[in-house]
């Protein structure tokens, strides 16, 4: 038997395939009751020995992963980019939860994709501190917005202040959580060294790249990363013109799309690899925002071939 997933963040859509070819469909809450709920409705239906496939989709999917993955249910997570690829193989144009989990399901049919292994505990702890952290740094940036609109001398200003205070406080110390979880955990510690060897790559990107990704040996190559991430030039070109503006497509991951470009503009100034690669595309007339991207998908084939080869970065160039 074969079970697709789709992800939401309020509720997942699971489709499974009968041997009539014919599909049973059935919507849960993404938590745990709706956990427990598909547990009792995959016995109901005598699936307990189903390939369960599901597509990376970060925290949103990981719970249900690893309450499956506990409950000793065989589960794949695999890269989006490999479904959006089948479902155009199969000339899929309508797009619903039910219909995603379909074309999912029949992914897991056709390629039989290996089964997932959990993230570490530590990797886990890293993904939870890392999200506590950029919470706190939208907060951070709202507060701080919200104050600029206010005179000093508002009552309210006062409590916008500290608020802002505080919040500034708490990053401090969930850095320092992140710091000390890296350097007690040989795994993660090696990771983000590997990381930080790449000219222009500090921790927080590092931690961005291991926590917002799934397990990088899961990806083929890092053309596959960086289609996870959403990294592709969209140029427009109209008429004999052929120097249209540049966009970053809006698909994929965009907390890493939007860390990427600004460590991008500074890899262009500090990182030698992606210097040399920006001045050849600028040479040729590329524009502006195509060399900018051009250059963030170069620094995710450079993190993914550290990470893969295992060595620093003056070693694997």
């Amino acid at each position: 038997m074969i079970i697709g997933i789709d992800i939401a963040k309020l509720k997942f859509d699971v489709i499974l395939l009968l041997e009539t070819d014919k599909e049973k469909h059935k919507t849960f809450t993404n938590d745990e009751k709706g956990n427990q709920l598909f547990k009792v409705w995959l016995h109901q239906n005598n699936a307990s020995g189903a390939h369960i496939c599901m597509e990376a989709t970060g925290r949103y999917g990981e719970e249900v992963a690893l309450f499956l993955h506990v409950q000793n249910f065989k589960v794949s997570v695999v890269n989006p980019a490999q479904i959006k690829g089948f479902a155009r193989s199969e000339g899929v144009r309508v797009k619903t939860d039910k219909v995603d989990a379909g074309v999912i399901a029949r992914f897991c049919r056709a390629h039989n994709p290996p089964l997932w292994t959990p993230p570490s505990k530590a990797h886990q702890n890293l993904r939870d501190l890392h999200q506590l952290r950029q919470n706190l740094v939208d907060y951070k940036t709202s507060f701080s917005n919200h104050m600029e609109a206010l005179k000093e001398t508002r009552a309210s200003y006062r409590v916008w202040k500290k608020t802002t205070e505080f919040i500034t406080k708490q990053i401090k110390e969930i850095e320092k959580q992140i710091k000390d979880l890296i350097q007690s955990d040989a795994v993660l510690n090696k990771s983000v060294g590997l990381l930080t060897s790449i000219p222009s790559i500090g921790q927080t990107m590092a931690v961005a790249f291991l926590s917002e990704l799934p397990d990088i040996s899961g990806f083929k190559n890092a053309k596959e990363v960086a289609a996870y991430i959403g990294i592709t030039p969209n140029i427009r070109q109209s008429g004999t013109s052929l120097r249209g503006a540049g966009h970053i497509t809006k698909i994929g991951n965009a907390y890493l799309r939007k860390i990427l470009f600004m460590v991008g503009l500074v890899a262009k100034k500090h990182n030698p690899i992606i210097i040399d690669f920006c001045t050849r595309l600028t040479k040729k007339g590329k524009p502006k925002m195509v060399v900018i991207v051009a250059a963030m998908r170069k620094l995710v084939h450079i993190m993914f071939g550290v990470l893969k080869n295992q060595q620093n970065f003056g070693e694997h160039t």
